[in-house]
């Protein structure tokens, strides 16, 4: 997923940030040698975080179900992981790294979610079912000291960072198998502790018809309306 991730942003950079132009987009780290090795105007896409959005993790679990609309098994619900990249321009003049920086700023700002067309794999899936890829552009790092910390450990010549983040849901957990289909109404027995007398109500058949809220509809219910249709809805 993550390798998905770096496809999906670096093509929509390279593509996006000067239209009818390719830019070259790099991952690795933005070091000394990588500095000295590179040739031509350079988009760095540097990913520096992984996590999950906690904010937004559910305890409910989902159903699946079949072509028939029918619960064959149920899943936990997916959680949000967040990719946390630092992008950088790297050109021949500082006057330069900013325009190169500021259309990349702009290019993405046109997007709340990553487009499918760029998309692929695993990505592809989640989007077309979807679940597309949200797009945070310009946000604050995880720790306000990150983007110098940042470049003190990788040892690079520094530059100024856009923070790009892109927030997936992803599924997790093993799927649990749902019971069979229920074939037969509910019987409910309820047993009064004092006297000792008993009493049944059976539930509406799982296979009874729904009425306009989503109600099963029972058999007399059912009899009642095909007399109201046949009368034009006269009593």
């Amino acid at each position: 997923m993550i390798g998905d991730v770096d496809s999906a942003l670096s093509q929509m950079l390279s593509v996006e940030t000067y239209p009818g132009e390719t830019i070259q987009v790099d991952l690795d780290p933005p070091t000394k040698d990588w500095a000295a090795r590179r040739s031509g105007p350079v988009l760095n896409l540097f990913l520096n975080d992984v996590r999950e959005d906690t904010r937004r993790r559910r305890a409910n679990y989902e159903d699946v179900t079949d072509a028939n609309g029918i619960v064959v098994s149920r899943r936990p619900s997916e959680r949000t992981f967040m990719f946390t990249y630092a992008l950088s321009a790297w050109t021949s003049r500082p006057a330069d790294d900013h325009h190169l920086l500021g259309a990349a700023m702009i290019a993405l700002l046109q997007y709340q979610n990553i487009p499918v067309q760029y998309t692929s794999g695993a990505l592809e899936v989640l989007t077309k079912r979807f679940r597309p890829a949200i797009l945070n552009v310009g946000g604050v790092m995880f720790s306000e000291r990150l983007a110098t910390e940042l470049w003190s450990a990788i040892g690079g010549e520094y530059r100024p960072i856009l923070a790009i983040t892109v927030s997936v849901e992803l599924p997790t957990g093993m799927a649990v198998e749902a019971g069979p289909q229920q074939t037969s109404p509910p019987v409910f027995n309820f047993e009064n502790t004092r006297t000792g007398t008993t009493s049944s109500v059976q539930g509406a058949s799982p296979t009874a018809p729904l009425d306009e809220q989503g109600n099963p509809i029972r058999e007399r219910r059912r009899e009642d309306l095909d007399k109201s249709a046949a009368s034009g809805g006269k009593k």
